[in-house]
């Protein structure tokens, strides 16, 4: 039961994915090119991901890519989390003692990472988009995955900057994470003695 409601989310998420869709429109352009006598690049459709596992978790990060035709692919990251024991997906806000209050917290934590200089002196936030702060509020719906060394919040191309930026990835360690974690928390997210991780 636990392995289907797991199945069942990927499946349901590839559904909606549209492949005839895409099949139709890669046909059509082939074709008009074709008519046209102009080469064409063939459509694609990937998705590349990790896998994270504890006795209790497991968080799937993955990136998904289409090319249609344009300049460049575009590019999503995306993220999964999911509770073996409760055998449901989960919002990462429930890890918390008060989730509303996790969510700030983790909010001004992204703010304060982007305008932190890099090598060479460069501050991210300097290229987003004036609404990135708004942006990140809702840090917790766009792709959220942990690994062995904590929670990672990645923003898609385009969700805080240019396509020439990237994704924006932020990285908060366990132990930042587990003052604002409750105890059912550390335990889903095997911070508890005796919980064993693997990834791949």
């Amino acid at each position: 039961a636990v392995a289907a409601a797991f199945n069942e989310r990927f499946e349901e998420w590839a559904a909606a994915r549209e492949f005839q869709e895409y099949a139709d429109l890669a046909q059509e352009h082939f074709n008009m090119n074709r008519a046209e006598g102009l080469d064409w690049t063939p459509y694609t459709l990937r998705m590349d991901s990790s896998v994270y596992q504890t006795d209790r978790l497991v968080s799937v990060s993955a990136t998904y890519s289409a090319y249609t035709g344009g300049a460049h692919p575009i590019p999503w990251n995306l993220g999964w989390n999911f509770d073996l024991e409760t055998g449901s997906f989960f919002d990462v806000s429930i890890l918390a003692e008060d989730g509303s209050a996790f969510l700030m917290e983790v909010k001004e934590e992204l703010i304060r990472q982007a305008n932190t200089p890099r090598e060479g002196g460069y501050i991210p936030a300097r290229d987003y988009w004036e609404n990135y702060e708004d942006t990140m509020a809702s840090w917790s719906s766009y792709a959220v995955s942990f690994d062995e060394a904590g929670m990672t919040v990645t923003f898609s191309t385009y969700e805080l900057a240019s396509y020439a930026n990237g994704p924006q990835v932020f990285e908060l360690s366990y132990d930042w994470l587990e003052p604002h974690l409750s105890q059912q928390g550390r335990l889903v997210l095997g911070l508890e003695a005796g919980e064993e991780a693997t990834s791949g």
